[in-house]
């Protein structure tokens, strides 16, 4: 079960909805997100969660815009080999930089599990559902449940989403609920302007909790928790 749950990975490419907010008010959700980053790893649910940013898909600052190599390091185990995959952002018809859903989410899914995972489907009703098939008839059904997302000043991106997670095999069906908060920025440089490092890398970190399904136990204390960090670099 271990390998089918590191494929949340991709889930920060996956959802979301559009981001509002003046730069002289302080948003309220980007206050919720900084709280709930400054609880971890004590995390309970409910999250900080908006329903309705479950309507829309994700919208990335401009910076997103484009081709992108990310390397992904895991900060709680340093000697394990980082992870590398590719991930696409582009405008959709209302010119906002959405991932490329099922190719991010299939690339990271290569990248960790190879050649077990088969292809990745999207839900064409619902931008919250993704489909993963893999050999030997064993498939993995992704369901966001809880969203939230904010931009600070066009700096900072958080998203924090609640996904419910269904393994499914000939045998048996297992659910567990999966917290990841994502926080994004644009990565310093020496001597660089706002253009300059802007084309050139993303930096990022995640933070993850696995919590048992729907009915399963009574309290919501995580039952595994992991810290991720992004290094995004433009593709060639």
């Amino acid at each position: 079960m271990k390998r089918f749950l590191l494929l949340l990975l991709f889930l920060l490419f996956i959802f979301s909805a559009p981001i509002s907010a003046h730069p002289l008010i302080p948003d309220p959700s980007y206050i919720l997100l900084e709280r709930r980053l400054n609880d971890w790893p004590e995390w309970r649910l409910p999250g900080p969660f908006n329903q309705i940013a479950l309507q829309k898909d994700i919208v990335y600052p401009s910076w997103f815009n484009g081709a992108w190599t990310i390397r992904s390091s895991d900060l709680n185990n340093p000697g394990n080999a980082s992870l590398e995959y590719e991930a696409k952002f582009k405008l959709n018809s209302f010119n906002e930089i959405v991932g490329d859903r099922s190719f991010n989410a299939f690339s990271v899914g290569k990248a960790v599990l190879g050649d077990t995972l088969l292809k990745v489907q999207d839900d064409p009703k619902s931008p919250n559902r993704q489909m993963a098939t893999f050999d030997d008839q064993i498939f993995l059904e992704t369901k966001i449940i809880g969203r939230n997302q904010a931009l600070k000043s066009g700096s900072v991106f958080f998203i924090d989403e609640l996904a419910l997670q269904i393994f499914h095999n000939l045998d048996v069906s297992r659910i567990k609920r999966v917290e990841t908060l994502s926080k994004f920025h644009l990565c310093k440089q020496p001597n660089a302007t706002f253009e300059d490092f802007s084309e050139k890398t993303i930096c990022g970190e995640q933070w993850q909790a696995i919590y048992p399904g729907p009915g399963e136990s009574l309290g919501s204390k995580p039952l595994k928790t992991s810290h991720y960090k992004l290094i995004f670099k433009r593709s060639l």
